[in-house]
């Protein structure tokens, strides 16, 4: 899941990288029959989705003069962390992250869900943590489903799957209409007992 072209993590240059997306945006959107195959690809490539569409948020970055909401380029521990998930997922295993701050885990986390939403039918993903607050305050990104909400809004159009803040992102909700998929919240002792959701990704220490 290589980033598509040269990157020094020490000097980010964020404008290239934007530049690159628009330029690979513009023969897609000359091309419209390739979508599909790219759909088929980022399915069964989500981290690569992510690395090569995807942005996150860091209103920190404002204080070194860099943008507040960049591209979301994976370093290396991410995208193993991202493979690791996947398998846990695809084996029906339960996993744990001792996660540090400033690592980006939860935006990276959110970002995986979302993408597998837009492009795997019928996902269901509950996502938790042991407070609502921590789960969802509209227009708080340092909650889990606004930054969520914050990732898809940045996509492209063309891999929204006709999703619009207005309509499909209610309080705790998610819903992927082109997919059939949807994330949920819970919060509490009791998250996950009952449900049947495809995976439940647990916040603890939100």
């Amino acid at each position: 899941m290589p980033i598509p072209f040269e990157w020094n993590w020490k000097k980010p240059d964020y404008v290239m990288a934007f530049q690159w997306r628009i330029e690979r945006l513009n023969r897609i959107r000359s091309q419209p029959a390739c979508l599909p195959a790219l759909k088929t690809f980022y399915h069964d490539n989500p981290c690569q989705f992510i690395i090569d569409w995807g942005c996150t948020y860091d209103p920190r970055n404002a204080a070194k003069g860099l943008p507040s909401t960049v591209p979301f380029l994976l370093f290396p521990k991410q995208e193993d962390l991202g493979a690791w998930l996947l398998e846990r997922m695809a084996k029906g295993e339960g996993g744990l992250i001792e996660k540090s701050r400033d690592m980006g885990v939860s935006w990276l986390v959110m970002a995986l869900a979302c993408t597998l939403c837009l492009f795997r039918p019928e996902m269901s993903i509950g996502c938790g943590s042991r407070k609502e607050d921590y789960v969802d305050i509209l227009g708080d990104p340092d909650s889990l489903f606004e930054k969520a909400r914050m990732f898809l809004q940045l996509l492209p159009v063309e891999f929204r799957g006709g999703w619009e803040r207005k309509k499909h992102a209610a309080h705790m909700r998610i819903v992927f209409p082109e997919t059939a998929s949807i994330m949920t919240g819970e919060s509490g002792d009791g998250i996950g007992r009952g449900g049947r959701n495809t995976v439940y990704l647990v916040d603890e220490a939100a």
